[in-house]
């Protein structure tokens, strides 16, 4: 049984993800920085953009960034929107785990991905009111395709087609400190699988594979199976805002996501 949780606390801690090496794809296209977070959009790094939106925003009271401190030593802008910098791990995983190094069991974090560069202070406030009102260990944040196709259509993802509707997964998470070591195993099995929705389906049971191939799974009872899994309370958190899930995985999205900060530019 997980320790309780305040479903109303009103900052978080969060701990921006920007570890890793720089894809092939990106190194081919000329770019030569410590990992995609550090890749120039727009005239600004990724990096400082998402850094920028959660110190602007009122429910984040502390920024924890697990990246290189060498890469950091080049960016100063960045380095200044940090409370902490916390050397990544050898993996994704291991660099989660760093971040909430040090932090009580009970405090709920936001773990938020650095290759989000049209996140506001604004989305991450909203994200994160709904996070706080929400009980649980764990926290998966997602956006309804029609929402996001309304702003973005020309931005790729991975849907997943629900019996509640069609949704993709966003940068921001939730998950209690004390919990994340409790469910490492599990938490390497759908990094691994997060880009296949049969692969993430084939996790729970055979069952729901068929069921989420043919839409027919509902976000309950996703949430009641990976209660079962992992011993924790795990909930969906719906995201109002389609720009916590545009991220840039690959070159393309790179030049996709800069041209429309561009136009918004353009248009301010």
């Amino acid at each position: 049984m997980s320790p309780g949780f305040a479903v109303t606390e009103a900052a978080f801690c969060a701990v921006a993800l920007a570890g890793g090496s720089l894809e092939a794809d990106f190194r081919a296209g000329g770019y030569h920085v410590p990992n995609k977070a550090y890749l120039p959009i727009a005239g600004e790094i990724m990096l400082v953009r998402v850094l920028r939106a959660l110190r602007g925003s009122t429910w984040v009271k502390q920024v924890r960034c697990v990246t290189q401190r060498s890469a950091l030593e080049h960016a100063a802008e960045a380095a200044s929107l940090c409370d902490e910098v916390i050397e990544p791990g050898a993996d994704l995983i291991a660099s989660v785990l760093a971040g909430f190094r040090g932090l009580a069991d009970d405090e709920r974090v936001l773990v938020v991905a650095t290759d989000t560069p049209l996140v506001t202070p604004g989305s991450i406030d909203r994200l994160a009111e709904a996070a706080a009102n929400t009980p649980c260990d764990v926290g998966y944040g997602f956006v309804e395709r029609g929402l996001h196709d309304r702003s973005y259509p020309c931005v790729r993802h991975t849907w997943v087609r629900l019996r509640d509707g069609t949704f993709c997964g966003a940068g921001v998470s939730l998950v209690r400190a004390g919990a994340a070591a409790q469910i490492e195993s599990v938490l390497r099995k759908f990094t691994a699988a997060r880009k296949s929705p049969a692969r993430l389906a084939s996790l729970f049971s055979p069952m729901l594979v068929f069921k989420v191939l043919t839409g027919r799974v509902g976000i309950a009872e996703l949430e009641r199976r990976a209660n079962e899994i992992t011993g924790l309370v795990c909930r969906g958190i719906p995201c109002p805002d389609p720009e916590l899930a545009v991220n840039v995985d690959r070159l393309e999205d790179l030049r996709t996501v800069e041209a429309i900060l561009r136009a918004g530019a353009a248009r301010t």
